[in-house]
């Protein structure tokens, strides 16, 4: 039985209960080599809160990283998205890059959320089998559509069979009133701080508004719709993702450093050349062993590996290879850019459908249905709408299992403290107008424009977006309406740190000094990225 979260108010208390952390720094099942010391625990908390009665709880694995700096402000608890990625490994591999991110001063701490990683993990395929129900992409076939809607509902099925003792336990409505828990066992002073990308920004919103009292420092940072995702339909991710691909493109022509310059100079004409050259592998694919691992190099093969690769410009340099060795029939070439990418394709997290499917509204057993969806995302972005905009919509719309709570509370929040947005014009999935739009939801919330390309403001480094994020968590101080972050790293850069530190500051000795810290910064931000999604 479904119940929402508007019906849970006289449990707030119950949610709440005291409990206690035990931390211990035994941490070599999480991490056998650490830059610095990590402290782990194990946090219980009830498996089920809409069932009062029961007894069964679940343990989160959690991971801290002390702060460096006095005095210390409290902790931050991170999300890096997917729904799907482990935050525990996030915390656990980057602890310099997080420290010097939130500038010192905060513990950081990283749990797995339902679903995820060993918390109840969502997995519902035998070895092998997943690669069985990989959609294709609606533009390389006209069975396309018909064929992936007929796997979903399969994979619907599978899904279903395989986790029914916990598959409608995972939703983000549960993972917030465990991180409520969490917040409290801290023994602080009662707040969340709280930093989320991508899916994280779901989380944060939804804690903020199941919890406003207890909002403390909340950092949103690629935002998803909130109010599109709950409804199933996240229909504006891909409004400027046609923008993002002219900007490959744009930035390639005036680089040195983009392989694919070599064929034309010219921006609209390079992008029709490849076009062709993906229209070209409906028909003739090319098959490749990559690393020991067979792959045939066909439309939805190069299309994903161009689409993922517009979340991060860090790899903007290899596509360009992959893609000048499609152009030009160098396979060779291909094969090299193509393991870097790491193989290509997108992968299939079932914890992803697990969680954004049993959270989402939308349900239906006739495709046709969701024609009206994919006339719109074919709209709003011509190079991906119909290829990158629709697949979890296909996917979700057969889903058998549905949260058992799902918030449907009022979304016009009074927060005990301002949450803080980050959006960017430039983002291929979570554009500005996302965060403009939560932003509304939450009364007092500022948000700041990174003008940087890719997915988050962890893409294209900007040092006045990680000052705005540090001056937010560490005295409460929001960016002013309006204001726009430049990027720091240009488009296909090959500048060192300290090149790039060198546009930003002057040759004064106290520069100098302030241009050591900005360095130790912009690196450990870099080595981040990778990290998140």
């Amino acid at each position: 039985m479904l119940l929402v979260s508007s019906l849970f108010l006289s449990l707030a208390a119950q949610t709440l209960a005291a409990g206690s952390i035990n931390w211990h720094t035994n941490c070599k099942s999480i991490s056998n080599v650490s830059s610095v010391p990590l402290n782990c625990a194990n946090f219980s908390v009830p498996l089920d809160y809409t069932d009062a009665k029961s007894k069964k709880t679940l343990n989160l694995t959690l991971v801290r990283i002390d702060a460096v700096k006095k005095p210390v402000k409290g902790s931050i608890l991170f999300n890096p998205g997917g729904p799907g990625d482990s935050a525990v490994r996030l915390v656990a591999d980057g602890p310099q890059e997080l420290l010097a991110f939130t500038g010192g001063h905060f513990n950081i701490i990283g749990f797995d959320s339902r679903g995820v990683n060993k918390t109840l993990p969502y997995a519902c395929f035998k070895p092998g089998q997943a690669d069985l129900f990989a959609p294709v992409l609606l533009n390389s076939s006209d069975t396309a559509l018909g064929q992936n809607f007929a796997n979903a509902e399969i994979q619907a099925s599978l899904c279903q069979e395989a986790t029914k003792d916990f598959g409608e336990l995972v939703g983000t409505a549960f993972v917030a009133r465990d991180m409520a828990r969490i917040v409290d066992a801290l023994g602080e002073d009662g707040l969340l701080r709280y930093w989320g990308f991508s899916y994280g920004t779901v989380l944060g919103a939804t804690f903020s508004a199941m919890f406003p009292n207890k909002v403390g420092r909340v950092v949103l940072d690629g935002n998803v719709n909130v109010h599109d995702y709950y409804a199933g339909q996240t229909a504006g991710n891909v409004e400027k993702l046609d923008d993002v691909v002219a900007g490959f493109y744009s930035g390639c022509v005036s680089s040195s450093r983009c392989a694919l310059a070599r064929t034309t100079q010219d921006a609209n004409n390079l992008a029709n050349i490849v076009e062709n050259t993906l229209e070209s592998l409906k028909f003739t694919p090319i098959p490749l062993v990559v690393k020991g691992t067979p792959l045939v190099l066909d439309y939805t093969t190069v299309k994903n590996l161009m689409f993922t690769s517009m979340y991060k410009i860090s790899e903007w340099s290899t596509l360009s290879q992959v893609l000048q060795g499609l152009v030009s029939g160098n396979i060779t070439e291909v094969v090299g850019a193509v393991a870097a990418l790491g193989g290509g394709g997108v992968p299939q997290i079932q914890s992803l459908f697990g969680i954004e499917c049993g959270d989402g509204a939308l349900r239906t057993d006739n495709v046709t249905d969701l024609e009206p969806l994919i006339a719109r995302l074919s709209e709003q972005s011509q190079w991906g709408g119909l290829d990158s905009g629709v697949t979890n919509a296909i996917e979700c719309a057969p889903w058998k299992q549905k949260a058992k709570e799902v918030y449907s509370g009022d979304w016009q929040v009074h927060t005990k403290n301002p949450l803080m947005l980050i959006g960017s014009e430039l983002d291929p999935v979570t554009p500005l107008s996302n965060a403009v739009n939560n932003s509304a939801s939450f009364s007092g919330s500022a948000v700041l424009n990174h003008n940087g390309y890719g997915h988050t403001s962890l893409s294209q480094l900007s040092l006045c977006t990680i000052k705005a994020v540090q001056a937010y968590l560490n005295d409460g101080v929001l960016p002013a309406a309006g204001t726009i972050c430049q990027p720091t790293v240009t488009l296909f850069s090959n500048q060192s740190q300290a090149q790039i530190l060198g546009l930003i500051a002057n040759s004064t000795t106290a520069a100098k000094d302030k241009r050591d810290e900005d360095h130790d910064i912009l690196a450990a931000v870099g080595r981040l990225r990778r990290r998140v999604i």
